[in-house]
């Protein structure tokens, strides 16, 4: 599933140097049309929300059409953000389908199996230096205009993790259709952005403020990509 081609040493250097890397062509081609094709035609989609506040509507919204229910939950999502984190977009939850036996059918599957396997912990031990790293959790996430990621920077009390990833499955896409991450400073400094080009991966060490900018109305593509963090526990 990796490009056989890739060398990864200049990569792990500079990701020790700043804490984050953007590698190309991650994926072998035919792998990454085949994820792509998978999240664009076949996942079963659900709203996401900061996971302490259910992506639930008003009562009066409820007899809206699908259509009208989406951008309600979404004006609900930003009326929200004002206030403090928060995010809104579709995902897939892999990991927990894969454990329940939900959707066989869905190549995400073997992706969840694959990142877990030992060639590809190796690869993680290889590529960050970090040898305790011991799984990797993995969603399919899709952001549509209007989605967005506010500033934050992934710790968790409840797991350890080591680096955040985003393998990125977005076509031909466009700085000025947002959807970027984008690394923060302790003075609220945006100190870089990766575009989500196609078939790279996207790698930083945790903890680190970042943020997905909003998705424009005018973009040409969903942002598509499976996400998670390689993990000690």
């Amino acid at each position: 599933m990796i490009n056989n081609d890739l060398r990864i040493e200049s990569y792990r250097a500079r990701l020790d140097a700043t804490g984050r890397v953007q590698i190309p062509e991650f994926l072998q081609d035919a792998s990454a049309q085949r994820l792509r094709d998978c999240l664009q035609h076949e996942v079963p989609w659900e709203p996401a929300q900061r996971s302490d506040r259910p992506p639930l509507l008003p009562a009066e919204a409820r007899a809206l059409s699908p259509a009208q229910q989406d951008r309600a939950r979404l004006m609900e999502a930003l009326r929200r953000a004002t206030t403090g984190f928060e995010f809104h977009f579709d995902r897939f939850k892999m990991i927990e389908a894969r454990r329940d036996g939900l959707h066989p059918e869905l190549l995400l599957h073997v992706v969840v199996d694959f990142l877990n396997s030992p060639d590809f912990i190796a690869f993680t031990h290889t590529l960050t230096g970090d040898t305790g790293i011991r799984m990797v959790s993995a969603m399919a996430v899709r952001y549509r205009p209007g989605h967005f990621l506010r500033l934050h920077d992934d710790k968790s009390h409840e797991e350890e993790r080591a680096f955040a990833y985003v393998i990125n499955l977005a076509r031909n896409w466009e700085a000025d259709w947002g959807g970027l991450l984008q690394f923060v400073d302790s003075r609220q400094n945006v100190v870089e952005t990766f575009t989500p080009h196609w078939n790279s991966l996207s790698l930083f060490r945790v903890p680190q403020g970042h943020q997905v900018s909003q998705v424009a109305p005018w973009a040409g593509d969903h942002r598509y990509s499976i996400t998670g963090w390689f993990r000690r526990t």
